[in-house]
């Protein structure tokens, strides 16, 4: 049996939160790939892409998950982009069963709102969700590749974990 359980999806559909809480309910640990790589570097994700660039960040995020995912029984919540980096995704795979986090547009924009994170920084609203848009409709692809799919739009934290708990006691 897998021991780990992975969490993808875009940004803000909802991967901290309902990790913790999924984490307590199975008493496994939670991992957070991009404060990992925060922690490792001794930096923030949005000064690594400011300074050294998206390559280098995306480097330092499969190094760390090569890391993590060598561990058990755990709840790893990744950076919005994992899911588009086979090697990560393979890396992650074969100890980990692989849940997508899904949410519609206008719900990241608003659970983003004004944030800081590096694909929204420095944006208009319309150009947030406009950017939202586009690099949701590259990465779908990738998320469908889930075992299973939660949609987040409509439910609550805990209801997603109560949905992904359900799918566990099944795959056991």
């Amino acid at each position: 049996m897998k021991t780990n359980i992975v969490l993808i999806g875009f940004m803000g559909s909802g991967k901290s939160i309902t990790g913790k809480l999924l984490a307590y309910k199975l008493g496994y640990s939670f991992v957070d790939t991009d404060s990992e790589i925060e922690k490792t570097y001794k930096q923030k994700i949005k000064d690594m892409f400011a300074s050294e660039g998206e390559a280098v960040f995306r480097a330092r995020e499969t190094e760390t998950i090569r890391k993590i995912a060598a561990r058990k029984n755990q709840v790893i919540s990744t950076g919005g982009g994992v899911a588009t980096k086979e090697e990560d995704m393979k890396i992650l795979r074969d100890n980990a069963i692989i849940v997508s986090l899904a949410a519609m547009p206008h719900t990241i924009l608003k659970r983003t709102g004004n944030d800081k994170r590096p694909l929204l920084a420095k944006k208009t609203k319309e150009e947030r969700l406009k950017t939202i848009i586009e690099l949701m409709g590259k990465r779908a692809k990738y998320y469908k590749n889930a075992d299973l799919i939660v949609k987040t739009d409509d439910t609550t934290p805990l209801q997603n974990v109560e949905i992904i708990l359900k799918y566990l006691k099944g795959v056991k």
